[in-house]
């Protein structure tokens, strides 16, 4: 018997190490092959835990990098570009603009200054035998400004069929040193971007329809237009119009035909 029990008693501590050893291990290795119950390993898990040194939690967000998770807002050369080009555009001198569509009309704003509204007028007409888009047809012509609109020219160059001169605008007419003066379209056709609108030679389309008088416009909008020296084709200078339109752009370097 008593041999039996030191027996006992000197097995149990060696079943003791030998179950943590084993939970120990099993508990690495997620509990497989071993006969232990789960809750033993469990609770020797809770043991080893509670011995061991407190670990110190940090938060996520200690780690991550809030810079990049910002929005950044900073603005690139090109925007830079397009903003200095913005504010020198709205920046830029402007001048007051009137449009008439006769000499009477310019008359009734300028009764003392007959001369000048006459020869506003007459620069108006010769410019627009300059620098008028040309057509090889009446036809044609009259596809972008309508039904008896165009009327045919004879020159030394030859023969050819241009708008009627609808209007033109008038600048600092009672100016000491110089006045601007340009002829101006319309269309009637349905056919045409510019329909019931200003449009000039070089095909800048004024905003507003063509009851709309007053402006304020550029200087560059009031300087000479290129001579015009080519015919154009049938729906050419719609054409035209609209590429510029979608471009954003009141002014172009060159002519229609010149």
């Amino acid at each position: 018997m008593t041999d039996s029990t030191d027996n006992t008693n000197k097995q149990g501590p060696l079943g003791s190490t030998s179950f943590e050893s084993n939970c120990e291990s099993s508990y690495k290795t997620s509990c497989k092959n071993t006969s232990i119950s789960d809750g033993s390993c469990m609770s020797t898990q809770v043991s080893s835990e509670t011995n061991a040194e407190p670990e110190v939690k940090t938060k996520r967000s200690k780690h991550i990098n809030l810079s990049r998770m910002r929005k950044t807002f900073s603005v690139k050369p090109l925007a830079l570009g397009v903003a200095s080009v913005m504010l020198s555009a709205c920046g830029a001198e402007r001048e007051e603009a009137k449009i008439y569509t006769s000499i009477d009309d310019c008359k009734q704003d300028y009764p003392d200054a007959l001369e000048k509204c006459e020869a506003a007028y007459k620069t108006a007409a010769d410019e627009a035998l300059r620098t008028s888009p040309r057509f090889n047809s009446e036809y044609d012509c009259e596809y972008e400004f309508g039904p008896n609109q165009c009327r045919n020219v004879n020159t030394n160059g030859g023969s050819f069929f241009m708008p009627f001169m609808a209007g033109y605008m008038v600048s600092s007419l009672l100016s000491p040193n110089r006045y601007y003066s340009q002829p101006l379209y319309t269309s009637s056709s349905y056919n045409s971007p510019f329909r019931s609108r200003w449009i000039t030679a070089d095909g800048h389309v004024f905003d507003g329809d063509i009851r709309k008088r007053n402006y304020r416009v550029s200087k560059d909008q009031l300087k000479p237009k290129p001579t015009v020296n080519r015919t154009m084709k049938r729906g050419g200078f719609g054409s035209s119009v609209r590429a510029k339109s979608s471009w954003g752009s009141s002014s172009r370097k060159g002519g229609w035909g010149g």
